[in-house]
């Protein structure tokens, strides 16, 4: 029957593999099906899709998580964010072992996004010591006062609930505790913040004036270098051993990835633009987002 395969594990157990061809409605060689097709591969990576839909173990295998990223296109030259005509969202990558990761997201009304700081200092060629939650809200305090970041809505991963400051805190109560609120973020699931991102690099149709341009709606700005090499560097795990009897890999290889992680908690909670008179309103940026 077309669409529906099976196959022996080295175990004798037999498996069958049923394939989207099996319904006509979403076989490709029936006009239904050839809808749902183009459909379905909109937004979607080559090898995410062979991954996901043609049952292609390892597709993903050594692949970069962000091939739509390009230095030339996506690095900006720094500027000024009016906070007039920009909302500042804010991330945290938490961990217990390794040095804390932030980055701030511009937004306008247009739903542009560009990323104007971020901040990992265990790369940045100097400062080797172990950070206090109170150091790092010291820092999240003065790059706010410096960039004139006002009232960025914040979100950590939620993971950070159960890591300890110290015997009595976790980093919400720590971070709390010295003056910085965050909410929890989002988690990524399947990878979810990642196609998000991805989504965001590509480069879409505008129109300007009597003309057209194409443009991504995510960019960072220059002198975040570490997120750049991030973003360019991060693949997913080669695979090994017998493809038939294991699932691919679909979890990224590099370490190297807090800053990618706190961009994705942005994305994954929609950030968007909110006037002026909002944040006068109201106190919670929650309060906000719900209402606004």
């Amino acid at each position: 029957m077309k669409g529906i395969y099976r196959r022996t594990t080295k175990l004798g157990f037999n498996i069958l593999r049923l394939h989207y061809t099996a319904d006509p409605d979403k076989d490709p060689a029936t006009p239904a099906g050839k809808r749902w097709y183009d459909e379905a591969r909109k937004g979607m990576s080559d090898a995410r899709w062979r991954q996901e839909y043609e049952i292609d173990y390892g597709a993903l295998g050594g692949q970069l998580v962000f091939p739509e990223w390009d230095a030339s296109v996506h690095v900006v030259p720094a500027f000024t964010m009016n906070p007039d005509d920009w909302t500042i969202w804010m991330a945290c990558d938490p961990h217990p072992r390794a040095a804390h990761a932030f980055l701030w997201l511009g937004v306008n009304r247009v739903g542009d996004m560009v990323v104007p700081f971020s901040w990992w200092h265990e790369y940045d060629g100097t400062e080797r010591e172990r950070f206090t939650v109170k150091d790092y809200a010291e820092k999240i305090q003065l790059v706010e006062k410096t960039k004139g970041f006002r009232r960025p809505y914040r979100v950590m991963d939620v993971a950070g609930k159960s890591f300890n400051v110290n015997e009595e805190h976790n980093y919400f109560d720590g971070y709390r505790d010295a003056g910085v609120h965050f909410q929890p973020a989002k988690k990524n699931r399947d990878l979810s913040g990642f196609e998000l991102v991805n989504e965001a690099l590509k480069l879409k149709p505008y129109n300007v004036g009597n003309g057209e341009e194409t443009r991504p709606r995510l960019t960072i700005m220059e002198g975040n270098e570490e997120l750049a090499y991030q973003i360019s560097h991060l693949r997913f795990a080669e695979f090994r051993g017998n493809v038939v009897d294991k699932d691919s890999p679909q979890s990224p290889i590099e370490k190297r990835r807090h800053l990618v992680d706190a961009l994705c908690y942005v994305l994954l909670d929609k950030p968007r633009f909110v006037e002026k008179q909002a944040w006068q309103l109201y106190e919670d940026p929650r309060v906000v987002r719900a209402t606004g």
